[in-house]
């Protein structure tokens, strides 16, 4: 098996994937938007994690997938119309791709800080587990995604018959660059410093929920559906950094042998390809875990597929008080929103 032809097989592969992603991504959206859910700043956390996944999901196909399909006339001809959308989505597309990344990272580093402050610190959740304080701390992720990986406009050019070159990229050129920021800044911002911080409080919730499980029949039932959240995010967190992991792995490698590993060897481009499929496949499978782990979640999940509708004004049964005729009555006549 060539290249050409391994780059095809993969690109099926990733399809499928990146589809049922976008539904379940979808999926998720709708039932973290009811109001239920963003009552809590876990539930506002698990929204725009949605969003971010869906946009990433978007940004990859074109780069990881379209290009390496037999969709083109004159493929991987020079001046052809697929040379000129493989160079522009590497100049482009690449880079947002990469913010759109960063920004998963750090919502899932914020969503285990939350569960820290929730689990061991107890008495500050309420001051510091809000959500405004959410928003803040999710607008700042955004705008250091943004800032710190805008110098990926720079890693590659659009060169002569629309091949994509290296530029910032370029070793022999700009080893500086290399080393410092594809290498140290990447490694310590994209995988150590989230990955350190997740691991430690991880740990601590970890060692709580022990300790919390001697006195399990006593607790309250809110305080047991407190506990099965948890558990849920830490299955989330813990796959997303065992998905991870192996791209820290590749930059180590990089950084050890001083250049692209993928240049020298197919079977580093092998290996790369997995690391890439492996952060699809967590971003794609979220969903599955949030349906499993939670039955809120499964709850609203079904009551949006059986009302049809928005569950903005809890207009559903489920969540209509039992006991009291008029908020029933109230909650019918309001004007229904339109459907989206």
């Amino acid at each position: 098996m060539n290249r050409y032809e391994f780059y095809e097989l993969k690109s099926w592969m990733y399809l499928p994937v990146i589809f049922i992603g976008l539904l379940g991504n979808f999926a998720s959206f709708l039932v973290y938007r009811t109001a239920p859910m963003r009552k809590s700043t876990v539930g506002t956390l698990l929204l725009i994690l949605s969003l971010i996944d869906i946009l990433l999901l978007l940004l990859i196909t074109p780069i990881f997938v379209l290009v390496f399909l037999p969709l083109w006339q004159d493929q991987w001809q020079k001046y052809s119309f697929h040379m000129s959308f493989f160079a522009y989505s590497t100049r482009y597309v690449y880079p947002l791709c990469m913010m759109t990344k960063s920004c998963s990272l750090y919502l899932m580093v914020l969503i285990t800080i939350e569960r820290w402050i929730a689990v061991c610190r107890p008495l500050q959740a309420k001051v510091l587990c809000t959500n405004r304080n959410t928003m803040k701390a999710g607008i700042f992720i955004i705008i250091f995604s943004i800032v710190f990986n805008f110098p990926r406009f720079f890693d590659y050019k659009i060169g002569d018959g629309y091949l994509s070159e290296m530029w910032m990229l370029d070793t022999d050129k700009h080893w500086w660059y290399f080393m410092f920021y594809f290498i140290i800044l990447s490694v310590i911002f994209d995988y150590f410093l989230p990955f350190l911080i997740m691991t430690i409080a991880n740990y601590h919730v970890i060692r709580a929920l022990q300790e919390s499980d001697e006195v399990i029949t006593g607790l309250a039932v809110q305080k047991r559906k407190d506990q099965k959240t948890t558990v849920m995010l830490l299955v989330v967190t813990i796959f997303f950094a065992f998905c991870h992991l192996f791209s820290m792995f590749l930059k180590v490698a990089e950084s050890i042998f001083g250049g692209f590993l993928t240049q020298t060897s197919f079977y580093w481009e092998v290996f790369a390809e997995f690391t890439i499929f492996l952060i699809i496949f967590h971003t794609s499978s979220t969903f599955f875990i949030y349906y499993g782990f939670s039955e809120k979640f499964r709850t609203i999940f079904h009551d949006i597929i059986r009302c049809r509708q928005r569950l903005d004004d809890v207009k559903c049964s489920t969540y209509l008080p039992v006991n009291s005729s008029g908020a029933v009555s109230e909650a019918k006549s309001r004007k229904s929103p339109a459907v989206v």
